[in-house]
């Protein structure tokens, strides 16, 4: 039975199915660890700091303003440790609101085109795709910038498709509520996905009266109305002009523009060749679904406007960001909603009945997961030996059998797929998944917890600072963040051996700060600074303290 003619039961209940089938997921992720370099503690400073900060338009880390992106991510994440306290898990509580936002807006939209069960298929897999997973549970500003451009892409397409003044006035505004969410989290960047496959589907299907339609342009005074204080608010900053071409400028013209020549700004620097490691574990059902959408876009097929759409979000997306001189990968995930609706269509219309090659793509996604479900409880165990890192008696018993529980619901996987029933083992799949995060939960991330946290090196400095102020060098934002998050430190740093002397020499009970294991500290030596004290975090980082020989 197609997915599309599913009980009517799950019309009503399908929104709360899907968070229900991804919220175990989403909370390991999002609620069960620490803060994970390199940005999160970064983030975590951040938003701290627009806790307290007296102006709340341009970000501040450890107490100097940042225009890296706009505020939007910091301003909720700001607000929940206000509220709940200075934990990893309050600092991410704003993600589970981007996620549910976005995969109830892709879910709305696969919904008004193939019906309740292709909204089941689209949330689903939005959320369990790997970059889509990992951008959902990350501290950054990408999460509210995709939920923006999920609301913005539901909008846009139900916009352009109502019949009626009334419907398109509704859509198109809440298409510019999420443009402007959008923008507030990671400028233009927001914006890419919705305007091409918006400006495509309209030149593609010659709906060129839209163009003109008034219900298509009164949704800007809400952006108007969103964006324009906050860039009021930037602009009566005491360096307000410099932050303004940064939000302004840099960030929207200048992400295609060539802007040093510094390694990370390439050009095409987006990893178009990892897409396939993104879509995870669904590509094979990925490349299904693109093969479908060819196929009926050249035969004119009856939900031809459907697959149009889907194109449109994905291919012209991919070829403007191809341009974009950002080193940042995860921009990809503006893509995932395209695909993830292509599968929920593919699904709708043939999954009932498939043929080889689909045939084929749904073993090898069956595989693909149930692979993943056996193979992580010996796997934990294993990365857990080969880090040299032990597991208590309550941890392995908890892994052994989360990781049977894990290959039993894998083996069902296949074993479902083996009897055709398609529906059965996309749920067992999700089951499965779930509890292999689970797993992982209680295996791995003790062990990343464990490699990441700099707790007790800042708590041992702490003690330091009370007899011999600190000096940085050559810092890294982690180590800024954490001294600030932390301990409220914001010591000063210098860049040179030089100048490191110098400052020492000025105020000799001072101590200098060297992450040694990034850091070539021969220069200082030379220079007659000695180490006098080392932190070292297990499998992980090393500092030391240096001070002017005697």
């Amino acid at each position: 039975m197609p997915v599309a003619a599913s009980s009517s039961r799950f019309v009503r209940v399908w929104p709360l199915t899907l968070i229900l089938l991804l919220l175990p997921m989403w909370s390991v992720g999002m609620f069960g660890r620490g803060y994970w370099n390199p940005d999160e503690p970064r983030e975590a400073d951040i938003a701290w700091n627009m806790t307290y900060q007296q102006q709340k338009a341009v970000p501040e880390m450890a107490g100097v303003a940042v225009g890296e992106n706009p505020p939007l991510a910091h301003w909720a994440s700001g607000v929940s440790l206000t509220v709940l306290g200075k934990t990893p898990a309050a600092a991410r509580l704003p993600n589970l609101l981007w996620a549910i936002i976005t995969v109830l807006s892709v879910a709305w939209l696969a919904y008004g085109m193939a019906g309740a069960g292709a909204a089941l298929v689209a949330g689903i897999v939005l959320g369990t795709f790997s970059l889509s997973y990992h951008v959902a549970i990350w501290l950054a500003s990408d999460a509210p910038m995709v939920a923006g451009s999920c609301v913005a892409l539901l909008g846009a397409f139900r916009g352009v498709t109502a019949t009626n003044s009334r419907d398109k006035l509704l859509w198109y505004s809440a298409m510019h509520v999420g443009l402007a969410g959008g923008f507030l989290a990671q400028d233009i960047v927001g914006w890419i996905v919705p305007m091409c496959a918006l400006s495509g589907f309209i030149i593609w299907e010659r709906r060129w009266r839209e163009v003109l339609r008034w219900e298509l342009y009164v949704g800007v005074l809400l952006q108007a109305l969103v964006l324009v204080p906050w860039i009021l608010a930037v602009a009566d900053q005491p360096d307000g002009q410099r932050f303004l071409k940064i939000f302004l400028y840099e960030n929207v013209v200048g992400r295609f523009l060539p802007m040093s020549n510094e390694p990370g700004d390439r050009h095409g620097t987006l990893h178009m060749l990892e897409l396939p490691m993104y879509l995870a574990p669904w590509l094979f059902l990925a490349a299904a679904a693109i093969r479908r959408a060819w196929v009926a876009c050249r035969i004119t097929s009856g939900d031809l406007a459907s697959w149009r759409w889907i194109i449109c979000a994905i291919v012209p997306a991919l070829l403007v960001m191809l341009s974009l001189t950002t080193d940042h990968r995860t921009f990809l995930v503006l893509v995932m909603p395209g695909f993830a609706l292509a599968i929920a269509l593919w699904a709708s219309r043939h999954l009932a009945a498939p043929d080889r090659f689909e045939r084929a793509c749904l073993w090898a996604t069956a595989g693909l997961i149930a692979l993943a479900a056996i193979a992580v409880g010996p796997g934990c165990l294993l990365l857990a030996g080969l880090a040299g890192f032990t597991l208590d008696a309550n941890t392995t018993i908890a892994v052994m059998l989360g990781g049977l529980a894990s290959g039993v619901l894998g083996g069902k996987v296949l074993f479902h797929q083996r009897r055709g029933a398609a529906i059965a083992a996309l749920a067992t799949a999700v089951l499965a998944l779930n509890v292999t995060m689970l797993v992982t939960w209680r295996g791995v991330f003790p062990q990343i917890d464990r490699q990441q946290d700099l707790t007790l090196t800042i708590r041992a400095l702490v003690e330091v600072t009370q007899t011999h102020p600190l000096l940085l060098y050559r810092p890294d934002e982690t180590i800024i963040a954490q001294l600030d998050y932390l301990a409220d430190l914001r010591p000063p740093a210098v860049v040179t051996p030089v100048a490191a002397k110098a400052a020492l020499l000025i105020e000799p009970n001072r101590l200098l700060l060297v992450r040694v294991d990034r850091q070539d500290v021969t220069p200082l030596s030379e220079l007659g600074l000695r180490e006098v004290q080392v932190f070292e975090i297990p499998h992980r980082h090393t500092y030391a303290l240096y001070r002017i020989a005697p």
